[in-house]
């Protein structure tokens, strides 16, 4: 998938899901996804890998990264497209899902997404 490509179909679906471009994880999650369709190992150790990634691009520490995107996850929760998010997972969510889970799930969302277009 070309990568600006990518980057847009992963805001609109943040979007879409309910957070905005105002949060900071919501730039952190554009990112990280973006570079792990690039790179799968990234997220088999989110830690030592993605947030890493994430980090160092925009020049603070993985602990911001893993808060920020926390964050933006919570308000998706609470305040988001609950069918949506459902949608994007293929199951009826029970409770908020983990920062990795998140991102495998949306990585995975946006890949078949692309892949049923072609």
């Amino acid at each position: 998938m070309e990568n600006a490509k990518e980057s847009k179909d992963i805001a609109e679906l943040l979007i879409h899901l309910g957070i905005n471009r105002t949060y900071v994880g919501y730039h952190y999650i554009v990112y990280g996804i973006s570079r792990a369709s690039v790179d799968p190992n990234l997220v088999t150790y989110i830690s030592k890998g993605l947030y890493v990634e994430i980090a160092s691009h925009f020049h603070t520490s993985t602990e911001c990264v893993e808060r920020n995107i926390r964050t933006a996850i919570q308000t998706i929760w609470t305040y988001g497209d609950r069918n949506l998010l459902n949608t994007v997972f293929a199951s009826v969510l029970k409770v908020r899902p983990c920062n990795g889970e998140f991102i495998r799930a949306l990585l995975c969302y946006v890949e078949n997404k692309d892949m049923v277009r072609k």
